[in-house]
């Protein structure tokens, strides 16, 4: 009777700190979800520069630009848009005149196809519209004729786009070259920053 009492008392001691160290033990580790970036209707705002290409390159200096696009993304890879943009140029034509600058605005439709790595998305571009030099400072050089400061616009380009942790907004760089038959095949390539968000 004795020794059984004694036997129990052993087996309770033992099986306590057991069970102890059964309940301390940690659970599965919860994996953290990958935040999926919004679709739907989007704004975005970019910041860049502007440079002219072949021959053009010493009539106009790179410029500073602002790009503007507004759309839906009809899939999550497929967005489509209208875009703005205007770039300022000095004009380095041969005198006279001098000190002269233009803008160079850019308008039309465009159309993306993506493909998303975690945060990262990247992308190919396209684009049809318009585009319009404000002044004839290039009238000198024949890039534009007199009255005819309007052309077809042809643009075509990539980019890459990082999904911040509000999955909302996405930060992002593209690049674009733009054709515009209309101004002796100008040829314009158009660098930017942008912030893109998603409502």
């Amino acid at each position: 009777m004795r020794s059984g009492a004694i036997a129990a008392a052993c087996a309770v001691a033992w099986c306590v700190p057991h069970a102890a160290r059964a309940d301390d033990a940690p659970g599965p580790l919860l994996q953290p979800t990958e935040r999926v970036a919004a679709t739907g209707w989007f704004a975005e705002g970019g910041l860049g520069a502007v440079g002219f290409l072949s021959g053009a390159s010493s009539d106009a200096a790179v410029g500073p630009s602002i790009d503007l696009r507004f759309g839906r993304d009809l899939f999550s890879w497929l967005p489509v848009g209208v875009f703005l943009a205007m770039s300022t140029h000095e004009a380095t034509v041969p005198p006279p005149p001098t000190d002269e600058y233009f803008q160079l605005y850019r308008g039309g439709g465009d159309v993306r196809i993506g493909a998303r790595i975690h945060r990262i998305s990247l992308f190919l571009e396209a684009g049809v519209g318009v585009s319009y030099i404000s002044t004839n400072v290039l009238d000198t050089v024949m890039i534009t004729k007199p009255g005819n400061y309007a052309s077809l616009a042809l643009q075509g380009g990539a980019g890459i786009e990082y999904q911040l942790e509000n999955r909302h907004y996405g930060f992002g760089l593209a690049g674009d070259a733009c054709l515009q038959p209309g101004f002796a095949s100008l040829k314009v390539v158009d660098g930017r920053l942008y912030l893109r968000y998603t409502y």
